[in-house]
């Protein structure tokens, strides 16, 4: 007979189960068939658990979708736990829009449905998922962007925030015909983040712009990359493509206009977010919660509401914290690094997600935060995604034990179409945390980084340190949108870090920095090869400023800039290159800072392979004169053993970056670099 000490199954069905039942069984039978809800067969098994049972347990979801309204909480009560399913549950945390009609709005056949909660139950929902598809938000100008007459404050420092903007003369003469200007917000791309605020005020007469949150950084207007330039987003006016809705507060109504012609009013499916999270394991910083696992579903349809609560830095700790007043900027200071996942996990050891779908979700999917260790990611798909994919951040330098985040792993996923809404997002954020493995995932299409590891700005003490990024593939990022990014972005003092054997192309910024591998700011004691890097918008490997980093064995090729660059003068050895091959098409190999002859004190190297596609190779340009390889060993006195030759690719115009065997750069000591289990290798 089964009872709670040998049960290994318990099973809940939404539709047909009930709270009163046992769930020992998938079927009715005499009040030990399935639960109802998730909540309760938790409940259960932390019962189970405290009369002594500890053996593994399955929560088995029998429905093809599971509702959830609230989050999900599990505590350190309950362990050893896997939630699965026999076919693939979604686990939703909207509702489903029913009663859909053919309708005309704003001159614009469409369709339409009655949405009562927006009256009786007081909800608001800012995304809409449609046939399994973020729907679009309108948008004013449909093409381009809006450029104000001024801004509050015109300072050029960085942090020179502003509240308040005038707009042009003839776009106010628009917006007088806005019927919903109240319920619009305001838009903004500048240096590294999006920023994004509804509208406080607005005087029209004046055209006075007043902003809910002030921006993060400034954005004056004489300088390109901080200059405000602007869209108004939830215009009704402006509802006409394909793939639009727009909510009508007033009338409680949504409209939608089909993507394509298979859309109906009939068979249209169509889901607003309910919830901010779907999951929060959480334990205590005394007692962790351990071996919870998701395993086989589908997690989706989350809100996507987020604003930054953090606003004043710490200038000894580089933190940032909230102050008491504080209402909040428009934007992260980077990456949409303090914002939510749709799953979170706190003080939790030796947890799972594995083999899920994670999409349709409002800001990070994942979020592993303090007190975490041995958190496994593993072999899941993640698409459509507010913000970014899986986020890690634990402690800080000098916290307490359990406070650290360390241990975690994240490989075989892959990871696309991020940054629906919040442009700067990664596509992996490691913030405070070590010992980490990302490897073998897919990053594509994304605003922002794929990978970022390492937080904390200049030489200061980190607790980064010996993470291993290797084997991913990631590719088509920035999309021209944003500024300052890497395909692999790292950050502060890292021993023992590692970034090996990962492809990484196709980085297109809006001003500057579309980089390949990107050490920024402090970026020390780490570990660089095997890596291939192509067509960039800058350069396949650049360093802000940093220390004693290895860079050794990559292919460097079809960068939009010089291949190298070390941005940042400095009086100390930043970089040592090693048996790299460096291809250039038009810039010298190496770009060193404003001071060039400073510059070339920070690289050391030895025993690459330098070639120019179109010219003689040159290593460095400082004013107008230019320094080949021989004029650099001899004058500079660096590069010692390295050579000038063309690296014999099988096909470079087409991205083929094997070499010939008979290429010179083996002659130097390069090894081939073998990318066959690069990516995600799952079948």
């Amino acid at each position: 007979m089964i009872n709670a000490v040998n049960i290994t199954s318990l099973y809940v069905s939404q539709k047909n189960g009930t709270d009163d039942n046992m769930g020992f069984f998938p079927y009715d039978k005499k009040l030990q068939g399935p639960l109802k809800s998730i909540e309760k067969a938790i409940e259960r098994i932390a019962d189970i658990r405290r009369s002594g049972a500890y053996q593994p347990i399955r929560i088995v979801l029998l429905d093809d979708i599971y509702f959830v309204k609230k989050p999900i909480v599990i505590d350190e009560n309950v362990f050893a736990v896997t939630i699965t399913s026999n076919c693939n549950t979604i686990i939703s945390g909207g509702f489903q829009i029913k009663g859909f009609r053919n309708d005309v709005f704003n001159g614009q056949k469409c369709l339409s449905a009655d949405v009562p909660e927006i009256k009786n139950d007081g909800i608001w929902f800012t995304d809409l998922y449609v046939d399994g598809k973020r729907a679009d938000f309108t948008s004013y100008p449909r093409e381009g962007l809006l450029k104000p007459e001024s801004v509050e404050n015109t300072s050029t420092e960085l942090t020179a925030s502003s509240k308040w903007f005038i707009a042009d003369k003839k776009d106010v003469e628009v917006f007088k015909n806005f019927r919903n200007f109240n319920d619009c917000f305001i838009s903004y791309n500048h240096y590294w983040v999006d920023e994004h605020s509804p509208i406080e005020s607005y005087d029209l007469k004046s055209g006075k712009i007043v902003f809910k949150y002030p921006s993060r950084f400034t954005i004056e207007l004489t300088y390109a990359p901080a200059a405000l330039e602007y869209k108004i987003e939830n215009v009704a006016e402006t509802f006409q493509n394909k793939n639009e809705w727009y909510l009508d507060r007033e009338t409680s109504k949504v409209y939608y206009i089909p993507r394509n012609d298979q859309q109906t009013a009939e068979n249209i499916s169509v889901f607003a977010p309910l919830t901010d999270k779907l999951f929060i394991i959480k334990g205590t910083k005394e007692k962790t919660v351990d071996n919870i696992t998701l395993s086989g579903l589908t997690l989706m349809c989350t809100k996507g509401d987020y604003r930054s609560m953090i606003k004043r830095l710490l200038p000894d700790t580089g933190e940032y914290v909230m102050t008491e007043t504080d209402e909040g900027l428009a934007s992260d200071p980077q990456s949409v690094c303090f914002a939510h996942g749709s799953i979170e996990f706190y003080y939790a050891h030796g947890c799972a997600i594995e083999n899920c779908t994670l999409k349709n979700l409002g800001v990070h999917a994942v979020t592993v935060n303090n007190g975490c260790s041995g958190i496994r990611i593993f072999g899941n798909k993640i698409s459509d995604i507010g913000a970014g994919g899986i986020k890690i951040n634990g402690g800080v330098y000098g916290c307490e034990d359990n406070e650290k985040t360390y241990r975690n792993t994240i490989s075989q996923n892959v990871i696309t179409d991020c940054g629906n809404r919040y442009f700067a997002a990664c596509g992996i954020l490691i913030m405070h945390s070590f010992e980490n493995t990302v490897a073998n995932n897919e990053i594509s299409y994304l605003y922002y980084s794929g990978v970022s590891v390492g937080w904390g700005w200049g030489y200061k003490n980190s607790i980064s340190r010996d993470n291993i990024i290797e084997n991913n593939h990631i590719h088509h990022l920035g999309l021209g949108k944003l500024s300052d990014m890497g395909g692999i972005y790292l950050l502060g003092k890292q021993k023992g870090t590692r970034v090996r054997n990962n492809i990484i192309h196709d980085v297109v910024s809006n001003h500057y920095g579309g980089w390949g591998i990107y050490t920024d700011e402090g970026s020390s004691y780490i570990t660089v090869e095997n890596n291939i890097c192509y067509n960039l918008t800058s350069n396949c490997y650049h360093q802000h400023y940093g220390s004693m980093n290895t860079i050794r064995n990559n292919i460097f090729v079809k960068s939009g800039g010089s291949p190298v660059n070390a941005s940042k003068s400095e009086m100390h050895t930043g970089i040592i290159l090693e048996n790299n091959i460096i291809v250039s098409e038009k810039d010298p190999s190496f770009l060193l800072g404003k001071d060039e002859w400073a510059g070339s004190i920070q690289i050391e190297g030895h025993m690459n392979l330098h070639y120019n596609i179109n010219k003689e190779a040159v290593i460095l340009k400082v004013g107008d004169k230019e320094y080949g390889l021989k004029e650099y060993q001899e004058i500079i006195g660096k590069e010692d053993g390295s050579i000038v030759a063309d690296p014999m690719f099988a096909d470079y115009k087409n991205n083929n970056f094997e070499l010939s065997d008979n290429s010179p750069a083996f002659k130097l000591g390069f090894k081939k670099i073998n990318m066959k289990n690069t990516g995600v290798t799952l079948k």
